[in-house]
């Protein structure tokens, strides 16, 4: 019976009732031991009737064994598995040991989790309660934090339940649970222990804290104490077990420190490890009847987590190893190979080769199914028992670099540390230089990353050439990150001056040195190499990081619909291969190409799909890179608020990395929201500053000129215009792209006069015509009218303020289509307001957009699934939400919108 826990009722029976009505939602429970969370879910499983509930409990000794409790919490279900979506499958079937992941992202499988879920409860509502989660291991952890994170409309409810001592998940909803009232504490103990005096039931009430556990175990140790209170009270609960267990024979102690060791619940393997020793078969009889374990069918459970801990720490290291060493032979079907490594890994009193190769197996195996936590703690553990130092060290090698795939760049460093104390093989050494630039990079430290990269090369440049290339790479792209020029030049040096003993070397040398020949201002020498890098980034079968990289470098030339087109279709790839981990930093190349063509609510989608991604797998490299590529699309629309917000918070992350490229992006962000809401001044002195700083060898310094051109024309300064103007004409020549010379062509009309602008800015018209960027044709078309209606020629002016109007309206580009409007006022044109479609897309949120537009294009609802990484009920949902804002009311009517 649960005593005073009606607010955690009252909350779990909200959660329920929105699951009956088709929503979802995750609670994370946190409290310290034995203050009731076990018993709280139980109750939430008692009051869920007509529900199906799946369980499962983290275990301490299968932490390090991948998707183990995955497994536990989704066999009921695993049947459903083939309805979903093919790489969700076989992620999923992999982290069961069912299947291969070759060339899957460890994230695919939280996707998977996703839909299984959702496939479930298509029959009515799921609860799904993982308790003890801070003991989950890693793999499982993470798959079910991603599928909390994106629960919608499915008819879900997860709850975990975990210690206060571990980090709570980010992004999940928490609710803390304390002790028990006074009333209700009073209540469980005149339950649990009704013989008390009055005196001890006072001590009891006070010392418990509330603590249910503490509640029914500490009457137990009133006789003879006198100090019931000098220790912290998990462990006087712990220590009040270890005086029950130390009361049992020595074959019960032996069989429960078994138990405790084996883990997983196991009966029979427990049974049979015990008569691998010779226990006496009354062992187990006589440990049930103590109250320390419950025995259920095939099942062994501890009462509490604390007992198993006080029968396996109350025991000597020796009695540990022994329990160890029988459970691992008795654990020998070859299903158990990874459980069986371990126990031997634990029964080893010293360095053992063979069981450091069986881990080493393990962590493969675990790798092969993306559990790169299971398969560092494998290998940190298989260098521990090496007794060769140059395989320890290659093992702890191994291990930091499944640690930073997994995430845990501090213990990667660890592990980096102790290798390197190893290590005196100059590519080994490289090897973990590597690594640790790495860390350091993911840590902000952006210049210490460099410079340990160029160490490294000085160390191994004729020995491994591909190693010295893929490390000399890595340090131009974070020079260019760090936006120093000198730093660009010792790493493109370094990079000029090889030896590179073939030509694929060769080539991938040249596209790396395009970095520095742009910087430099050289970009008339990078032309060659660029459009080599997008035309193969075209390719389809191009490997996909070079695809990427062709994005980025063409979005770095100005090559903005090259940039689009291939981030598109590199976001299309990346959601059919299930690589979800990469696409953070493909669309921030999308989100920014979107806003560079104009397409500014794409390029908002892009972002905030980026950064929810970031938080769901738990990276936050490209966090401050997406709000400021949100907050330059923002910019453009005349979002005030959110863009200076989004600018700000991107901009104090790059004053700790030093990321300079991705802090122009948040300057000009201001710049341009400045420019849209007529503030010319500060909008000036921000770009200027800019320009004239660490950020000058930019591209955006660039892209940004013809903003201060106009800027300087609008505050009356035109010699402020001079020198941006320069600086944009003369990248336009050698780009020849046509946008950038019909921008050239404006800029040049706003700094001429009579005839010679008019000549300029119908230039200008002309090749906007064959080059897209719909918003730039409109400013230009608006900066023409407003120099005829000064030359009294308001009746052709209508014309080209009615349609700079329409392009600035469907881009949602408002302070620039408040401006066209006042100027078609001014030219004596009424212009009503009036809703019309693009009206109703405005009021889509991001993901109604997204889903909608695939939609539009004829994709089913599973197909949209797979693609956003939701499930197909929550895209039911955004329809349903979506088409009473575009006045449809069928799936055929979208293709009508102009989505």
């Amino acid at each position: 019976m649960l005593y005073g826990r009606e607010r955690e009722r009252q909350t779990f029976a909200e959660l329920l009732t929105r699951a009956r009505r088709g929503r979802s939602a995750a609670l994370v429970l946190h409290g310290p031991p034995g203050v009731g969370k076990s018993a709280l879910l139980d109750g939430f499983a008692a009051d869920a009737a007509g529900v199906t509930v799946l369980r499962c409990t983290g275990i301490e000794s299968e932490a390090e064994l991948a998707f183990a409790a995955l497994h536990w919490l989704l066999r009921p279900a695993a049947g459903l598995i083939d309805r979903l979506p093919g790489p969700q499958a076989e992620a999923l079937r992999s982290a069961f040991g069912c299947g291969t992941a070759a060339g899957q992202d460890r994230f695919l499988t939280g996707l998977a989790v996703l839909s299984l879920l959702a496939e479930y409860a298509a029959d009515g509502p799921l609860l799904c309660l993982v308790d003890d989660a801070h003991w989950l291991d890693q793999a499982s952890l993470d798959a079910l934090l991603f599928a909390a994170r994106r629960l919608d409309a499915e008819g879900v409810v997860l709850v975990f339940a975990q210690r206060d001592e571990f980090p709570l998940p980010a992004g999940l909803a928490t609710h803390p649970v304390g002790g028990l009232a006074p009333e209700a504490a009073a209540q469980l103990l005149d339950s649990s222990a009704p013989a008390l005096t009055r005196h001890e039931r006072g001590r009891v009430l006070a010392e418990s804290g509330g603590n249910p556990l503490a509640l029914q175990e500490l009457p137990g140790s009133l006789a003879g104490s006198t100090a019931l209170g000098t220790l912290p009270l998990p462990r006087r609960i712990q220590d009040a077990y270890g005086r029950r267990i130390a009361g049992l024979s020595a074959d019960a102690r032996r069989l429960l420190v078994i138990a405790a060791a084996e883990g997983t619940g196991d009966l029979a393997v427990t049974e049979r490890a015990g008569a691998y020793l010779d226990l006496d078969d009354t062992a187990l009889d006589e440990i049930e009847r103590s109250d320390l374990v419950t025995v259920t069918g095939p099942v062994l459970t501890f009462r509490h987590p604390l007992v198993r801990a006080a029968a396996y720490h109350g025991e000597t290291s020796g009695a540990r190893r022994t329990a160890h060493g029988a459970l691992a032979a008795v654990l020998d079907a070859a299903d158990d190979a990874d459980r069986r490594a371990w126990h031997r890994a634990e029964a080893a009193p010293g360095p053992d080769e063979t069981i450091a190769a069986e881990l080493e197996d393990t962590a493969e195996r675990a790798r092969a199914r993306h559990g790169f936590a299971a398969a560092a703690a494998a290998l940190e553990r298989a260098g521990t028992l090496s007794r060769d130092p140059a395989r320890r060290a290659a093992r702890w090698t191994a291990a930091a670099d499944a640690a930073l795939q997994a995430g845990l760049r501090s213990r990667a460093g660890t592990l980096i540390d102790k290798a390197e104390r190893l290590t005196d093989d100059p590519a080994a050494g490289a090897v973990l230089a590597r690594l640790r630039a790495q860390v350091a990079a993911g840590n902000s430290a952006l210049r210490q990353a460099h410079g340990i990269l160029i160490a490294a090369s000085g160390r191994i440049a004729t020995l491994d050439p591909e190693l010295n290339l893929a490390i000399l790479v890595d340090s131009i792209r974070l020079a260019w990150f760090v936006g120093d020029l000198e730093l660009l030049r010792r790493s493109a040096d370094l990079l000029r001056a090889g030896p590179w003993p073939n030509d694929e070397l060769r080539n991938r040398a040249r596209g790396g040195l395009a970095l520095e020949q742009l910087a430099d201002g050289r970009h008339d020498l990078a032309q060659p190499v660029i459009r080599a890098m997008v035309d193969a980034a075209r390719n389809p079968r191009t490997p996909l990081p070079n695809r990427i990289n062709g994005a980025g470098i063409a979005l770095v030339n100005g090559e903005f619909a090259a940039a689009r087109e291939i981030a598109v279709a590199v976001v299309a790839q990346q959601r059919t291969l299930g690589t979800i981990g990469g696409l953070p930093a493909t669309l921030q190349i999308r989100a920014l190409a979107d806003t560079f063509e104009n397409h500014f609510q794409d390029a908002i989608a892009a972002c905030d799909e980026g950064l929810r991604l970031e938080e769901d797998t738990g990276q936050a490299y490209y966090v401050a890179h997406l709000r400021a590529a949100r907050a330059l699309a923002l910019a453009y629309c005349g979002d005030e608020e959110p863009c200076r917000e989004l600018a700000g918070q991107a901009l104090s992350a790059f004053a700790v990395d030093g990321a300079i490229n991705g802090a122009t992006v948040a300057h000009w962000a201001l710049a341009v929201l400045d420019l849209g809401l007529g503030r010319y001044e500060p909008m000036l002195d921000r770009l200027e500053a800019n320009a004239a700083g660490p950020a000058r060898h930019q591209m955006d310094v660039i892209y940004s000129a013809p903003d201060q051109v106009e800027a300087a024309i609008r505050f009356g300064d035109p010699d402020r215009a001079r020198t941006p103007l320069n600086r944009f004409t003369r990248w336009a020549a050698i780009v020849n792209l046509p946008w950038a010379r019909a921008i050239e062509q404006r800029c040049l009309a706003l700094v001429s006069e009579d005839d010679a602008a008019e000549t300029h800015f119908r230039s200008a018209l002309n090749l906007h015509t064959d080059s897209g960027r719909p918003f730039e044709y409109a400013r230009t078309e608006l900066l023409y009218a407003e120099w005829l209606r000064r030359n009294r020629r308001a009746t052709e002016a209508r014309v080209y303020l009615r349609t700079a109007l329409d392009r600035f309206t469907h881009t949602g580009a408002r302070p620039w289509a408040e401006r066209a409007r006042a100027e078609l006022r001014a030219a004596g044109e009424a212009t009503p307001t009036v809703a019309t479609a693009a009206d109703g897309i405005g009021s889509l949120t991001a993901q109604e957009r997204q889903v909608v537009r695939l939609a539009a294009q004829g994709s089913s609802n599973r197909d949209i699934a797979a693609q956003l990484f939701i499930s197909p009920r929550t895209v039911s949902h955004h329809l349903y939400r979506a088409f009473p804002k575009l006045g449809v009311t069928s799936r055929i009517e979208l293709v009508r919108l102009a989505l």
